[in-house]
């Protein structure tokens, strides 16, 4: 009897390039855990320090959201939910969501196996329905990395690191905010669409 070996999927080029950078950062935090890296100008230290925890947490939440089934999400319940405060997400025209709407990175542009989040124009339902479960899978994310923020105090030394906490916590927040801004809008094109 033969036996037929099991299709392997290749990781994409942004994968490979993903799990070496994580492998670099692992490496990176260790040697700023010890005496490795203090003959360093601090500032430089602390820079080396704060990417390593960053790329660390940023990879490993990139992948654990992307593995996560989108069928979990449902914007019309907590806490995706749009709440009546928020306008349809108005309220975060205040805040400046539309500046950083245009300075966001789009993983899907490095990662061809991750669904394309920007420039998709499209009258297709189905896609537009995955297009807010991804919406609200981002926001799962970014929410993650908002309150993993204290890391940088407990890791790095003095008000660097509340510095960077805060400021780590607040462009995630920003990424949510995309999220809320958005999300709404794209279900009231789909509502007219489904109608």
């Amino acid at each position: 009897m033969e036996l037929q070996s099991a299709e392997v999927k290749k990781p994409d080029t942004g994968t490979l390039v993903m799990s070496q950078l994580l492998v670099i950062c692992v490496i990176l935090f260790i040697a700023s855990s010890g005496e490795a890296l203090l003959w360093l100008p601090k500032p430089i230290f602390i820079f080396f320090r704060m990417a390593s925890i960053v790329g660390i947490m940023g990879i490993l939440s990139y992948f654990i959201g992307e593995s996560l089934p989108r069928s979990i999400y449902d914007p019309s319940r907590f806490p995706y939910k749009t709440w009546q405060w928020e306008k349809d997400g108005r309220v975060y025209e205040r805040l400046g969501v539309k500046w950083r709407k245009a300075h966001a990175i789009d993983m899907s542009r490095f990662m061809k196996r991750s669904f394309p989040k920007q420039n998709t124009v499209t009258r297709d339902p189905s896609r537009l329905r995955r297009l807010v479960q991804e919406m609200c899978n981002a926001e799962l994310v970014h929410w993650v990395l908002a309150l993993l923020s204290p890391v940088f105090a407990l890791l790095i030394d003095g008000w660097y690191g509340v510095v960077i906490a805060v400021a780590y916590a607040l462009f995630n927040l920003s990424d949510v905010m995309i999220q809320r801004y958005n999300r709404p809008r794209i279900l009231m094109i789909l509502e007219r669409l489904e109608r």
